[in-house]
C-alpha cells in the first residue's frame, strides 16, 4: 500500500504540468468521433504488433457504417517508451480529452497505478498484456483483462512440471508486479501438485537488468540440485538470459528451460536476433496463447504482411489486440442504442484542489462509464481469437496455450493445455463437448527435444556443488556389527560392510544414473554412536546423507527425509522365561473356573427358556415331568455339538436358538483355537506378559546405547530415568538379564531376533509396542530420497532384499521362537458381551410370552377369580393359569372319500394336520362356544356356527349336558384349506364338488360300489397295497362326475398308474389326488409326474407329499384335571 501511494503522489505531482485553469461544471456531447486512447511502449514486439492490429480493427470499424451509427472511433495511440511516468502521462491526458475507454497499458506494473484513476474517474482501462494475477476486479473493477490471465498460464507450466515428474523448479524472473506475482502463483500450483520452488532468483525490472546481474544468479543456480529453470520475464532481459546460460553451459544435458509467453512473440515474431541468440535458446519450452482455427484468422493473418509492410512478423497478441477494440466498438454501439450519451461530470473530490499552478477539476467523470464497463463484460462474440465471453470471475472462457518446443529448424508444437482438460496432444476445442477428465493417465504431450540435444527426459536435479561426491555418514558401530562393519580404509565404502551397507550399493546400482559417494565413519569406536546427532548432522551441513540402521522416528524425520524403509524395526520387550510342562487337565486351561460356571449356567437356562416357548405347541418338549426334565438337559447340551434333535416351533424359540447357536459357535471356536496352542507349542512363563506388565512393575529395564528406545521410553511412556540402564553388547544383555540386574530389555525387532538366535532361554513377551523401520535419511526435499525409495521397493519386488537379509541376518532359531509368550486363559470379561446378548434375549423372550399368556388368562378368568375363596385363591389362581396355559390337541390330516367309499371311507395322514386348543372361558357365555383365533388359512370363519370345529364342540357340549361355563378354541391349522397330498393352485368347494352328484344311480353301479368297498377294506385288513390301490381306483359313481371339474385331473390319474402308481383317486372333495404306493423313493418319483400332468393338463400349479398312514388319529395332547 506505501508503493502505491508514493506512486499516486506522483501522479498529483505530474498534473501540474499538464493541467489547466478553469472550472468545468459539466459537459455533455454527442459526438461525431468516439474517442479511445491506447498506451503501449511500441518499440516492444507485442507494442509493434498491437500497433498495427488496433489500426486495422480502428479502419474495419470505421468502413462499417452500421457500427457505431455513423460515428467515427478514434484510437490515439500514446507511447510510453518503457517509461512508468509517461505512461502515466499518457492516461491523465486522455481523461481529459473524452475518451470513453483505454487500451492498455501494457505492464502490470502501470495497470496497478492507472486501474486507480480508472476506478475514480469511470473510464473502462482494457489489457490483454497486463495480466498479472493479482488485479484484482473486487480492487480494480474498471480494469479488463482480454487475454487469458498469467494464472492460468503458471497452472499450465505447474501441470507440465507434475506431468515430467520433477519435484523441484528454480524459478527466475524480473522483479516487476507482473512477474513476480506471477511466480507467487506458480508456487502456490505447485504445492498443489505436490511440487515446490526451491529458490526464487530476481533480476532488475525489463529491460534495466545487466549481464553482470544474470550471471550472478546463474552461477547460483549452477551449484545447486535442481535443473528445471522457468523463467518468466521479458523479451530483452529473457534473451539475454539465454545468452549467459550458453556461455556458462547451462544449455547442455540435464537442464530443462521453460519459459513464459514471451518467448513465443519472439518466435513468432520473428524479431532480429544475435546469430548466437538461436542456440541458446535451443530444447527450452515455451507457451503461446491458442487460438482456434478459423475463417476470419485465416483472412487476417494472410493481410498481415499487408498491414505491417514486412515490420515484424505475426504473433496471437495481434489477435486480442483487434478484439479488444472491436470489443469496445460493440459495447459502444450497445451503450448508444440503450439511450445513452457521452458526458463527464466534475469529481467533486478534486474541486478544492485547486492552486495557482494545479487545478484537477480537468478531470471529469464519465457518466456513462458504469453502463459501458457492463455492456464490454456483458460481451458475447466471435472473434479472431475465438468466442469471446466473460465469466463470472471476470475471466475469459476455455483459456488455453499451445506448448512449444524449440528445435534447431525453430520451433515444433507437442501439444496443447487448456483449463478444461490440461495437458493434451488435440486441439482443446476438440474437447469442450466431452467430460473434463484430469486424471494423470490422461494427460499426454509429444516428444521433446531437450538442450543438449536430448530425448530421453531429464532428471531434473543434479547433486549439489556440480555434482561432488555424497559424503555418506555411517555409524561407527562396537555391537552387532554384521549390521554396519568398518574397516581400516573408507575408500568409496570397500572397506565398509554390513547389511545396511549391501541395501545401500544394491539400491545405488539400481537408479539409472551414477552416484558419487564417499562413507564418513561417525563415533568413537569404544560405544554406538547416538543416531539422532548422527541424523543431526545432515541438517548442519557436515553429511550429504546418513546410511545404516537409522530407524524412522518422529523427531528425525522433522530435520530430514527417509527412504522407503527397507525392514521393520518396531521396539520388544525381551525376559527370561521358564518351560511350562503338560497335565492331564490341560484340557481345561483354555477356561478360566468363572468362564466354565458362567457356560454352564448359560447352557442351563437357554434350555429352560426354550421349553417354556415351546411346550405348549411342540410334542418334542412335552411328557412326563422326568422326560421333559431330560429333555431340557438334552437339548441344553447337545447345542454345544450342534446336535440337537429336537424341533423349535414358536418364532421366539427360534430366536432365542439362532442366537444361542451363535454364542456357542463363538465359544467354540475360542475354545479350539486355545487349546490346540496348549497342547500344540511348547509353553513359556514369564512375570513379563508384555510392555504394559514391566512398566507397572517398577524394575529396571535394559536398553542399547545409542538406540532412541531411551527417549521413547522416557518421552512416550513417562519411565523415570533412573529405571534404565544403558547396555552396549549382547553380551552385556546376558549378563544383565541372568543377574536380574534388569527384568527385561528393550530393543529394536532386528536386533532382538539376533540375540535370540544364540540365547533360547530369553524370550519375546508380548507384540511390538511401535511400528517402525530402517531407512536411508537425506537431506529435507532431496531427490535422491525419492529415487533411492523407488529403488528399495524394486528390489523388495525382485527379491533382492531378501537375499541380503539372508546373508547378514539369517540365524538358526530356537523352538520357541514362533510363539509369542504365554497362551493366556480365555476369562469371562472377554465374553461378556455375548452372554449379555443371550441374556437379555431370553428375559425379553420369556417378558413377552408371559405377557401374552396372562393377557389372555386374565381376560377369560376374570369371573373365576372373584368366586374363589380368599383361602385358596392365590393357589386357585396359580392352578387356573397352568391349566391355561396346557390344553391341546392334534387332529391329523385325512384323505376322504376314498374311491367306492363316498362318504364312509377315509384314512388319517401321519405328519400332517391342525392343532385346537380348547380352554375355559368366563367370558363366553355358559353353554356356547367361541373361536378365539385361527392361525395359518385366513378363510375359515371364527363364528363357530359356521367352522367344523366350534360345530363339533357345539353338539359335544349339548351331548354331555354342560350349561355351567364357556369353551374358547383356538385353532392352528397345519395345511391350507382345501389342499392335500398332491394339491394344486385350485379351490374346490365341498358344496360344489356335491352338487355335481347324481341324485339317483342305477342298480348295477350301486352293486359294484359296494362290492368295491368291501375290497378296499379287505386290502387294509390284509396289507394288500396292490389290491388296496385297484379297489381305490374303482370308482364308478363319484369320481367320473367330480373328476371333469378338477383341470387336468384324469391326465393326473393316468400318469400316477403309468408311473406305477397302484392306484390313484379323488381325496375328499378334491382338488387333491391320492395315490398308492408301497416305497417311498418311488413314491416321490410318482408325485413329481402327477405335480407335471397338473400343470401340462391342467395349467395348475400343485406340490406333492409322500406320507404314511397315521395309526393313532385325532387325539388329545395333554390337559389339565380341573
Amino acid at each position: 500500500m506505501a508503493a502505491i501511494s508514493i506512486t499516486m503522489n506522483l501522479v498529483l505531482l505530474l498534473s501540474t504540468s499538464i493541467l489547466f485553469m478553469g472550472v468545468f461544471s459539466e459537459k455533455v456531447s454527442k459526438p461525431e468521433v468516439v474517442n479511445v486512447g491506447a498506451i503501449f511502449s511500441f518499440n516492444t514486439i507485442n507494442g509493434k504488433v498491437s500497433k498495427i492490429a488496433m489500426k486495422a480493427a480502428e479502419d474495419d470499424i470505421n468502413a462499417d457504417p452500421s457500427v457505431l451509427g455513423g460515428r467515427k472511433l478514434s484510437i490515439t495511440l500514446h507511447d510510453s517508451n518503457f517509461s512508468s511516468f509517461l505512461g502515466i502521462i499518457g492516461a491523465l491526458q486522455f481523461m481529459e480529452t473524452d475518451t470513453v475507454a483505454i487500451i492498455g497499458p501494457q505492464t502490470a506494473v502501470m495497470a496497478h497505478v492507472l486501474s486507480h484513476l480508472a476506478n475514480e474517474l469511470h473510464v473502462p482501462l482494457l489489457s490483454f498484456t497486463a495480466l498479472d494475477p493479482s488485479l484484482s476486479p473486487l480492487q480494480y473493477p474498471f480494469f479488463v483483462q482480454t487475454a487469458p490471465s498469467d494464472l492460468f498460464q503458471m497452472t499450465a507450466i505447474a501441470d507440465m512440471i507434475s506431468y515430467y515428474g520433477w519435484a523441484e523448479v528454480v524459478a527466475l524472473y524480473t522483479d516487476d508486479d507482473q512477474s513476480r506475482n506471477g511466480i507467487i502463483t506458480l508456487g502456490d500450483k505447485l504445492s498443489e501438485r505436490r511440487c515446490r520452488i526451491s529458490y526464487k532468483a530476481a533480476l532488475r525490472p525489463d529491460p534495466t537488468a545487466t549481464r553482470s546481474d544474470v550471471m550472478a544468479e546463474l552461477v547460483k543456480i549452477q551449484m545447486m540440485e535442481s535443473r528445471v529453470i522457468v523463467l518468466h520475464t521479458f523479451t530483452k532481459t529473457g534473451l539475454l538470459v539465454f545468452e549467459v546460460a550458453k556461455s556458462l553451459g547451462m544449455m547442455e544435458k540435464q537442464y530443462v528451460w521453460i519459459a513464459s509467453s514471451w518467448l513465443s512473440t519472439v518466435l513468432d515474431s520473428n524479431s532480429s536476433l544475435k546469430s548466437e541468440t538461436p542456440d541458446s535458446i535451443l530444447g527450452a519450452l515455451t507457451l503461446r496463447p491458442h487460438t482456434p482455427d478459423s475463417k476470419r484468422k485465416r483472412n487476417f493473418i494472410s493481410r498481415w504482411n499487408q498491414l505491417s509492410n514486412g515490420s515484424i512478423g505475426f504473433n496471437p497478441y495481434a489477435l486480442y489486440a483487434y478484439d479488444t477494440v472491436w470489443m469496445i466498438a460493440r459495447s459502444v454501439k450497445l451503450f448508444f442504442d440503450q439511450g445513452g450519451t457521452i458526458s463527464f461530470s466534475n469529481d467533486t473530490k478534486l474541486n478544492g484542489l485547486g492552486g495557482r499552478t494545479l487545478n484537477l477539476s480537468a478531470l471529469n467523470i464519465f457518466d456513462g462509464g458504469q453502463q459501458l464497463l457492463q455492456n464490454i463484460l456483458n460481451t458475447n462474440m466471435t472473434g479472431l481469437t475465438g468466442p469471446v465471453l466473460f465469466n463470472q470471475e471476470r475471466s475469459l472462457l476455455n483459456p488455453s496455450y499451445d506448448i512449444i518446443n524449440v528445435v534447431q529448424t525453430g520451433y515444433r508444437q507437442i501439444g496443447y493445455w487448456s483449463n478444461h482438460s490440461h495437458l493434451s496432444i488435440v486441439p482443446p476445442e476438440t474437447l469442450y463437448g466431452q467430460k473434463p477428465n484430469l486424471s494423470s493417465s490422461n494427460q499426454y504431450l509429444d516428444s521433446v527435444v531437450w538442450p543438449g540435444g536430448e530425448t530421453k527426459r531429464p532428471r531434473g536435479w543434479v547433486f549439489p556443488n556440480n555434482g561432488r561426491e555424497l559424503r555418506i555418514g555411517v555409524p561407527r558401530r562396537v555391537s552387532y556389527r554384521n549390521i554396519v562393519l568398518l574397516g581400516n580404509g573408507t575408500d568409496r565404502g570397500h572397506m565398509v560392510q554390513g547389511y545396511c551397507i549391501d541395501v545401500f550399493l544394491a539400491a545405488i546400482r539400481f537408479l539409472p544414473y551414477a552416484v558419487p559417494y564417499r562413507f564418513i565413519p561417525f563415533g568413537d569406536g569404544h560405544k554406538n554412536p547416538s543416531y539422532y546427532e548422527l541424523v543431526s548432522k545432515i541438517n548442519s551441513g557436515v553429511f550429504d546423507g546418513v546410511v545404516g540402521d537409522i530407524a524412522i522416528v518422529t523427531n528425525r524425520t522433522k530435520i530430514v527425509d527417509f527412504t522407503q524403509p527397507y525392514i521393520e524395526s518396531g521396539l520388544v520387550v525381551v525376559a527370561p522365561v521358564k518351560k511350562i510342562s503338560s497335565s492331564a487337565w490341560s484340557f481345561s486351561r483354555p477356561f478360566t473356573p468363572p468362564m466354565w460356571a458362567v457356560t454352564a449356567a448359560f447352557f442351563l437356562i437357554v434350555g429352560a427358556v426354550v421349553w417354556v416357548l415351546e411346550h405348549r405347541i411342540n410334542d418334542e418338549f412335552r411328557g412326563p415331568p422326568k422326560q421333559q426334565i431330560v429333555t431340557i438337559l438334552w437339548f441344553s447340551f447337545s447345542t454345544m455339538f450342534f446336535a440337537h434333535r429336537e424341533n423349535t416351533v414358536s418364532t421366539l424359540g427360534r430366536l432365542i436358538l439362532i442366537i444361542w447357536l451363535f454364542v456357542v459357535l463363538i465359544i467354540n471356536s475360542s475354545y479350539t483355537a486355545s487349546l490346540t496352542s496348549i497342547l500344540t507349542v511348547q509353553q513359556l512363563s514369564s512375570p513379563i506378559k508384555g510392555i504394559e506388565s514391566l512398566v507397572s512393575s517398577g524394575e529396571s529395564i535394559g536398553f542399547q546405547v545409542g538406540s532412541f528406545a531411551e527417549n521413547y521410553l522416557m518421552e512416550e511412556l513417562n519411565i523415570p530415568k533412573s529405571r534404565l540402564v544403558p547396555l552396549g553388547s549382547p553380551e552385556e544383555y546376558t549378563l544383565a538379564l541372568e543377574s536380574k540386574r534388569v527384568a527385561a530389555i528393550i530393543d529394536e525387532r532386528p536386533y532382538v531376533d539376533l540375540f535370540l538366535s544364540d540365547h533360547c532361554e530369553f524370550s519375546i513377551r508380548g507384540q511390538e509396542f511401535t511400528k517402525s523401520g530402517w531407512g536411508f535419511a537425506f537431506p529435507r526435499d532431496s531427490p535422491l530420497a525419492i529415487d533411492m525409495s523407488t529403488a528399495i521397493l524394486s528390489l523388495s519386488e525382485n527379491g533382492e532384499l531378501q537375499k541380503i537379509h539372508d546373508k547378514w541376518l539369517s540365524r538358526k532359531a530356537c523352538r520357541s521362537d514362533d510363539f509369542d509368550g504365554d497362551v493366556e486363559q480365555l476369562d469371562l470379561p472377554s465374553f461378556w458381551g455375548l452372554f449379555l446378548i443371550i441374556g437379555i434375549a431370553c428375559f425379553l423372550a420369556l417378558l413377552v410370552y408371559f405377557f401374552l399368556m396372562f393377557r389372555q388368562f386374565k381376560r377369560r378368568h376374570s369371573e373365576e377369580k372373584d368366586s374363589a375363596s380368599p383361602g385358596s385363591s392365590r393357589s386357585a389362581r396359580v392352578q387356573t393359569f397352568l391349566s391355561f396355559a396346557d390344553g391341546k390337541t392334534f387332529a391329523p390330516a385325512t384323505v376322504a372319500n376314498l374311491g367306492p367309499g363316498f362318504d364312509f371311507l377315509g384314512a388319517a395322514v401321519d405328519g400332517l394336520g391342525d392343532f385346537v386348543s380348547l380352554s375355559v372361558d368366563s367370558s363366553v357365555r355358559p353353554g356356547h362356544v367361541s373361536i378365539s383365533e385361527i392361525s395359518g388359512c385366513s378363510k375359515l370363519s371364527t363364528n363357530p356356527l359356521y367352522n367344523c370345529a366350534g360345530i363339533a364342540a357345539i353338539a359335544t357340549m349339548k351331548m354331555l349336558n354342560i350349561r355351567s361355563f364357556g369353551l374358547s378354541l383356538k385353532l392352528e391349522k397345519g395345511l391350507p384349506l382345501g389342499s392335500g397330498l398332491v394339491s394344486p393352485e385350485f379351490e374346490a368347494p365341498t358344496k360344489k364338488m356335491r352338487a355335481a352328484l347324481p341324485a339317483e344311480i342305477g342298480m348295477p353301479h350301486h352293486i359294484w360300489n359296494c362290492s368295491q368297498a368291501g375290497a378296499l377294506v379287505a386290502a387294509i385288513l390284509e396289507g394288500n397295497v396292490p389290491a388296496l390301490g385297484k379297489a381305490m381306483s374303482s370308482d364308478r359313481i363319484v369320481e367320473p362326475r367330480r373328476a371333469p371339474l378338477i383341470p387336468g385331473m384324469e391326465r393326473v390319474k393316468k400318469a400316477a398308474i403309468e408311473a406305477g402308481a397302484f392306484g390313484c383317486t379323488i381325496s375328499g372333495a378334491g382338488p387333491t389326488a391320492v395315490a398308492v404306493i408301497d416305497n417311498e423313493e418311488k413314491g416321490k418319483e410318482i408325485g413329481q409326474k402327477m405335480v407335471e400332468a397338473f400343470l401340462q393338463q391342467g395349467n395348475l400349479k400343485a406340490v406333492a407329499m409322500v406320507k404314511r398312514l397315521d395309526r393313532v388319529g385325532a387325539r388329545l395332547i395333554d390337559s389339565v384335571t380341573r
